[in-house]
């Protein structure tokens, strides 16, 4: 496995990441700090980082527990959160409460792990391979950061934009996400 493969498997594997931080962008009616927007997305590249390398040390040996229930996991992780987006977009009022359940320290470690449980078993997966350890790992670290900040400002900009129907829209996409992770770890999709 080639550089240019660890690069394709760094952005196959962020791309749930990017979704789920447009959809936790979207709560926001106000214009999110920077700050926020760093430390949320170090976060979601530490999970990438910690359950790639977790799988890469473990190997397959662990890969088919793991791989029976990491799905279940993800769908209810997901479902969850994107279930209580719908609901406080419906409840919240309009003047301009920016609060959100997204905002909350335990929530976004909830997705960071959501997000990259499919790192764990890709890690594990990929440890009998040629793959470079440290050429992929950093490369999906630095991928999921990326697609964190944009993801962000994408979906701040939407729900600026559209307001409450965005924060409902994210929260079908968050649920949406949890199907198709559902289905896939099943064998339907």
């Amino acid at each position: 496995m080639n550089i240019l493969s660890s690069l394709l498997v760094a952005l196959g594997l962020s791309m749930d990441n990017w979704a789920v931080t447009i959809a936790s962008g979207c709560s926001h009616h106000d214009a999110i700090p920077k700050s926020y927007i760093f430390k949320v997305s170090s976060l979601f590249a530490a999970a990438h980082f910690v359950m790639f390398s977790g799988g890469w040390l473990c190997g397959a040996g662990l890969g088919k527990y793991i791989g029976a229930v990491d799905h279940w996991i993800a769908f209810a992780i997901l479902v969850f959160i994107g279930f209580r987006m719908i609901q406080e977009s419906r409840s919240r009022e309009e003047a301009g409460q920016d609060v959100c359940v997204l905002h909350t320290f335990k929530m976004l470690c909830a997705l960071a792990v959501a997000t990259s449980l499919d790192a764990l078993l890709v890690g594990m997966g990929l440890a009998f391979t040629e793959a470079p350890f440290w050429a992929t790992v950093l490369m999906l670290t630095v991928c999921v950061f990326v697609t964190s900040w944009t993801g962000f400002y994408v979906g701040a900009y939407l729900g600026r934009k559209f307001g409450k129907i965005m924060e409902a829209l994210g929260g079908a996409v968050l649920m949406f996400i949890g199907l198709k992770l559902l289905l896939e770890g099943v064998g339907i999709w």
